[in-house]
């Protein structure tokens, strides 16, 4: 018996552990897919992975004041844009510039035909002084030498003369002469540095290079003649002829130049010179210092982008040095990533302390991972596509510090911001004193959103949180010895994005009321305008419930600013709290008239539905007016999960006697029970409170002081034991704080009232004199 006693204690050992052991793979399964862990998992990895977006970028500023010199981390060359253009100018200068050949017309072709004319004007004229005057007439000189010479042709037999000096006329070398206009007066810039040009002879070759020194200027008269004698002694023989045949050529080169300069064609030669000239490079050694100390210029800043460039293309290399390299980047980015997600865990156990709902359901989670990750991905795109303007990120670190204080308490906001303020520091990589600015830029937010009342409110804040960040940036920029061309510079545009960033909320504030289910100030105070249709129609409708609805605000605003809470929503929330009972208004006691009541006539579980519906019947309205989210808590909370007192009693009363006097049997109270949820937020905790001692108060035959204490205190009570502050954190002072509050304003609202003496009657103010003078 002892050895099967041992065994089945074994087994059922074994069984109890498999159970344990599936209930903790159960818990752990439960967790591991919660969505707190989900939403962790989420933020934590893409505020990883917003670190890894992107290459490093430059931590410096045009205008920056640089105490150490900036060594090179490769070798690496950039282009020296002076010298640069001083090659291209060069190569511009030393095209040679292109000239065509003029119209023969009017060149050669004249002159020729021009030497004929000398050989007819000769052939026309019998005697000398004909020929003169012929001359005279041409403008050419007349020689009595030349004239000889050409008479002898002219009198050959047969023409002969004439076929023998148009012979000598077509061989002239004319088109070895090169005259030109205007050479030193070329319309090109650069002026051409060579000492020679291209002639295009338009028949398909190649251009032809002419020395400077074969050209022969217009305005050079000396070379004209020298240039006319070349080719009028090139007839043999004919030494008469010579000097007029210069003078006519000479004539003809004073009013044509034989080649024409072309601008277009040497344009583009330039052109075509400048593009292949490659750009001039100045090279930087490794490890050798190649920005110095001082005020960093744009130069300088282009100078670090060509060394960022380069390490960057040096990195893809196959190289020992580059797999270094390589290496120690990633190692940099291993750090980066577990800063960053270090910083994202601290952020999620900050929200899991002082704000656990926020990440443990999917809506609210997603939402405050969204505004997060958002902020720190503008941020890091900032730092990407704009290094030298940092104060965005200032920008989009207010724009999300201004979200959360309006959706979150500010206990909350502050540290949460504060947090996230390092975490996108850390991220862009920038320095002390710009996460300084950054610290004290949201602070100041969140400080003074405490709540939204007027429009200007979030211009005060704006131009605060801007004075608040410009003056760290001076006190920043002063400690690094910054120049005040800087320092002036970078602290008004962090004003300015600290401005802009405000306003940019203030813009678009009803939509972030939309989104995140949320109503400022401004927006409650819209609500609580008694012009509202729904407030009318409860007016109108319900005239009891609305008087009802006004004491009720004003008790919790009352009771909510003694414990810290927000008094507005509690009021606005008192108002709209009961709009169900429009459906059904002479239902409720407060709008019956007389003493007869409709549910007389009902069964207990039928007058409870009608009551318990006026919830359900409150929220579709707040839903068909479209009343902020934040107001449908009142309306389904009010009551919580409390018990409808009156017709449980009724219910239990009809229930059959027994023989002992008792009922047959007790009616359970869970039947009689509102709905819930019970009050989550210290504000529908009051609005119940101040619900429930409102109608016990009313009720009192003659509310005196100690009756309303006790009234309010049964309440109270009553709601504590029965667990209706299980949900809301709200503490046992702030219910000691509100239970004062309700009482003293209740003793303000039924206060008792001096009853004045009436007036005496006409004979009993004649009988008293009567009974004196008797």
């Amino acid at each position: 018996m002892f050895g099967f006693g041992s065994k089945r204690e074994g087994r059922s050992r074994q069984l109890r552990e498999q159970r344990l052991g599936t209930s903790r793979w159960r818990q752990i399964s439960r967790r591991a897919f919660s969505w707190r862990a989900l939403n962790g998992m989420i933020f934590v990895a893409g505020a990883c992975t917003i670190a890894l977006v992107g290459e490093q970028s430059l931590d410096y500023v045009v205008g920056q004041r640089l105490d150490q010199p900036i060594y090179a981390k490769v070798k690496f060359q950039v282009t020296d844009a002076n010298q640069t253009t001083l090659d291209k100018k060069a190569a511009r200068a030393k095209t040679p510039s292109t000239y065509t050949l003029n119209d023969p017309a009017l060149t050669f072709g004249r002159i020729r035909a021009d030497l004929m004319r000398l050989y007819q004007a000769a052939a026309d004229a019998d005697a000398y002084e004909a020929y003169v005057q012929v001359m005279d007439g041409l403008k050419w000189p007349a020689d009595r030498s030349a004239y000889k010479r050409l008479r002898g042709l002219v009198d050959m037999p047969n023409d002969a003369g004439r076929a023998q000096f148009q012979d000598w006329v077509d061989k002239l070398p004319l088109e070895g002469q090169h005259v030109v206009k205007g050479l030193s007066r070329e319309p090109r810039d650069p002026p051409s540095s060579t000492d020679f040009i291209l002639l295009d002879m338009r028949d398909g070759e190649n251009a032809v290079q002419i020395p400077h020194s074969e050209l022969v200027p217009q305005g050079n008269e000396k070379a004209l003649q020298g240039s006319a004698a070349i080719v009028a002694r090139s007839i043999p023989g004919a030494y008469e002829l010579w000097p007029t045949i210069e003078a006519i050529i000479v004539a003809a080169f004073r009013e044509q130049p034989t080649i024409l300069y072309s601008q277009e064609r040497t344009a583009e030669a330039m052109q075509k010179a400048e593009e292949a000239t490659p750009p001039a490079k100045i090279v930087y050694e490794k490890d050798k210092p190649f920005i110095s100390p001082g005020e960093l210029g744009e130069e300088e800043y282009v100078l670090l982008e060509a060394h960022q460039a380069a390490y960057l293309e040096f990195l893809k290399q196959d190289t020992d040095e580059a797999m270094a390299l390589r290496q120690q980047r990633w190692l940099h980015r291993v750090g980066l990533v577990t800063m960053a997600g270090l910083l994202a865990g601290g952020l999620l156990i900050y929200t899991r302390l002082y704000q656990p709902g926020v990440l443990a359901t999917r809506g609210r989670g997603l939402e405050f991972v969204a505004v997060v990750l958002a902020t720190v991905a503008v941020a890091r795109l900032v730092d990407v596509r704009w290094p030298q303007y940092p104060e965005l990120v200032l920008g989009a670190c207010l724009v999300a510090a201004c979200v959360t204080s309006i959706v979150y308490p500010r206990r909350f906001a502050v540290g949460a911001m504060c947090i996230l303020a390092v975490l996108a520091a850390t991220i862009v990589r920038s320095n002390l004193p710009f996460l300084l600015m950054l610290l004290l830029g949201v602070s100041a937010t969140v400080y003074q959103l405490d709540e939204i009342r007027t429009r200007t409110k979030l211009l005060k804040v704006g131009l605060v949180t801007a004075a608040s960040v410009m003056l760290a940036a001076l006190g920043a920029g002063l400690a690094e010895g910054q120049t005040p061309t800087f320092l002036l510079q970078h602290s008004m545009l962090a004003g300015i994005v600290a401005v802009g960033a405000v306003m940019l909320v203030s813009g678009t504030l009803p939509f972030i009321e939309r989104v995140f289910g949320v109503a400022t100030s401004l927006t409650l105070l819209e609500w609580r305008d008694p012009t509202r249709p729904l407030l009318q129609l409860l007016a109108r409708e319900c005239p009891g419930t609305y008087n009802h609805s006004l004491v009720l605000g004003t008790l919790a605003e009352a009771a909510c600013e003694r414990i810290g809470a927000n008094g507005l929503l509690a009021q606005v929330g008192a108002l709209y709290h009961d709009i169900g009972k429009i459906h059904r208004p002479s239902y409720f006691t407060e709008n019956q008239e007389g003493r007869i009541s409709r549910h007389d006539s009902l069964a207990p579980t039928m007058s409870l539905l009608i009551i318990l519906g006026h919830v359900k019947d409150g929220l579709e309205l707040a839903r068909q007016y479209k009343l902020p989210p934040v107001l449908h808590h009142f309306i389904a909370e009010h009551h919580g999960t409390t018990v409808v007192r009156y017709f449980h009693r009724v219910a239990s009363d009809k229930q059959p006697l027994v023989a002992s006097g008792r009922h047959d049997r007790e009616v359970a109270e869970s039947d009689f029970r509102y709905s819930g949820p019970r009050p989550r937020t210290r504000e529908s905790a009051v609005l119940m409170l101040c619900d429930g001692v409102e109608g016990a108060v009313r009720a009192l035959p003659e509310a005196t002081v100690g009756r309303i204490e006790s009234a309010v205190h049964g309440i109270v009570t009553d709601r504590l034991n029965d667990g209706q502050f299980d949900d809301c954190d709200i503490t046992m002072r702030e219910i000691r704080l509100v239970e004062e509050s309700l009482v003293k304003s209740l003793c303000g609202i039924y206060h008792g009232r001096v009853a004045y003496p009436k007036a005496r009657k006409p004979r009993e103010e004649s009988v008293e004199p009567a009974r004196m003078r008797g």
